[in-house]
């Protein structure tokens, strides 16, 4: 089994502190622990009822200690260690949390023989791309009791956050951060050439026409940041074209809506020329930062480097094309490993539903720059006060999963995607052909 695991998760890729409420506040599921007094008795009676109802039901009082693993190496990592560290402080129930932070890399070594041997911790945090697999190999407990048993409010979750937590209608994972890809644009940039710096393009027919006007090559300056390392599912959908269904293992990426996209794409980037040539991520991360990009698709990363560098900038949802506007969604959620004793997990239940809370939510959104995907959340006044955060919360709503879970989801991407998108943006293919080699290579995966 433990081969088997390390070969299924090994090309699995984390979605980036991606790239994640519900509940309570967080001040009703805990209470302070009320001071001792000598010369007051009825505290003191008060005091016993609380501690004797906050007891772990399993651990009959005594202290139990959850091992936590997660790939949060970043500054993401200092804020959850600090919202832990509260938890560890405040909590009722004698639970002590302790934190180990790896790269996803050696988690994702260490983890399946962990599971294997019986020594894994209690409770992981991961990107929801490896939940499947996982569970593919019966290495995750299945929590589907996890509402029932703690109260939290199911029904105040957007549905298509949920769902990247369930496999087979199974829930495995309660959700940590949900995000999609979103639209930034340079203020300052639009009105230099003329446009609203308050109003974003809507359509793709108005993202290429404001690309074109951004985009100035005299002042190495470009209307719109696209790498060729990247798959644009975001733009496929939108013209109601796909790649592929996990469901039924089906090639779908042979259509004229898909030829169309293609073509419009190879119109932008290699006839009117909006993107720097054969770009990656990483350098159009620097180009936006250094406010020569007029409009670019990231994730919710790139808005505290924004605002460090002092670029006046907007953030929407991506696009609509005929069909609509969808986004490839990512996110984290907390699980637990397979084995794990009842005692641990029940702890590891209110540990979750504790994150689940508005209060930690909210938390988490503001310090980090995430959308909140709390039904009531996203109705908080100071949420949507909030320009930057009430527009990516927004963006939540069209998020759509794209290959999660699904095993051939890494080679297809490598093989077919990627290379596709690169052709037609560099023209080393026309749309039509770029198109034809891609559904047969499609073909051949999908027979494996």
């Amino acid at each position: 089994m433990r081969k088997k695991l390390l070969c299924a998760l090994l090309g699995t890729a984390m979605c980036m502190s991606l790239l994640a409420g519900c509940g309570k506040g967080a001040g009703e599921q805990q209470t302070a622990e009320p001071e001792a007094s000598a010369d007051m008795a009825g505290d003191n009676a008060e005091a016993a009822d609380i501690a004797e109802d906050s007891q772990d039901e399993t651990a009959s009082g005594e202290k139990v200690t959850l091992e936590f693993w997660n790939v949060f190496t970043g500054s993401d990592g200092d804020i959850l260690r600090q919202i832990v560290d509260n938890y560890n402080k405040t909590n009722t129930d004698n639970i002590e949390i302790q934190m180990d932070i790896m790269p996803n890399d050696q988690l994702q070594q260490k983890l399946p023989a962990a599971i294997a041997t019986g020594t894994a911790p209690d409770l992981v945090l991961f990107g929801v791309e490896n939940i499947a697999p996982y569970v593919s190999n019966d290495s995750l407990e299945d929590i589907s009791d996890f509402w029932e048993t703690t109260g939290a409010d199911k029904g105040n979750i957007l549905e298509n956050v949920l769902e990247l937590s369930h496999v087979d209608g199974k829930l495995y994972g309660t959700p940590m951060q949900y995000n999609v890809s979103y639209l930034y644009w340079n203020k300052d940039l639009f009105s230099a050439a003329g446009l609203d710096p308050e109003k974003a393009p809507a359509t793709m027919d108005e993202l290429a026409e404001y690309a074109v006007k951004l985009t100035d090559p005299s002042k190495n300056q470009f209307g719109l940041a696209l790498p060729t390392n990247a798959t644009y599912m975001q733009f496929l959908w939108a013209n109601g074209g796909d790649a592929d269904d996990p469901a039924s293992n089906t090639n779908l990426l042979d259509s004229e809506e898909n030829l169309k996209t293609l073509e419009w794409l190879q119109d932008l980037t290699v006839n009117k020329k909006v993107s720097p040539e054969n770009i990656t991520g990483s350098e159009a991360d620097t180009m936006l930062q250094a406010g020569q990009i007029g409009m670019y698709m990231s994730g919710p990363w790139q808005i505290n480097g924004l605002r460090e560098q002092g670029i006046n900038f907007g953030i929407a949802p991506c696009v609509a094309g005929s069909a609509g506007a969808f986004s490839p969604a990512g996110g984290c959620s907390y699980v637990i490993p397979k084995g794990t004793e009842e005692s641990q997990r029940l702890a590891a239940y209110k540990f979750m539903k504790y994150w689940l809370t508005d209060e930690i939510l909210k938390e988490w959104s503001q310090k980090n720059g995430f959308p909140v995907w709390s039904k009531t959340l996203m109705e908080d006044p100071e949420i949507q006060s909030d320009e930057v955060l009430s527009s990516i919360s927004k963006a939540t709503e069209i998020g759509r999963s794209y290959n999660l879970g699904y095993s051939l989801a890494s080679q297809i991407d490598n093989d077919v995607m990627i290379p596709m998108f690169e052709k037609v943006m560099t023209g080393a293919a026309s749309p039509e052909d770029a198109l034809k080699e891609a559904v047969e290579g499609m073909d051949k995966i999908l027979a494996q």
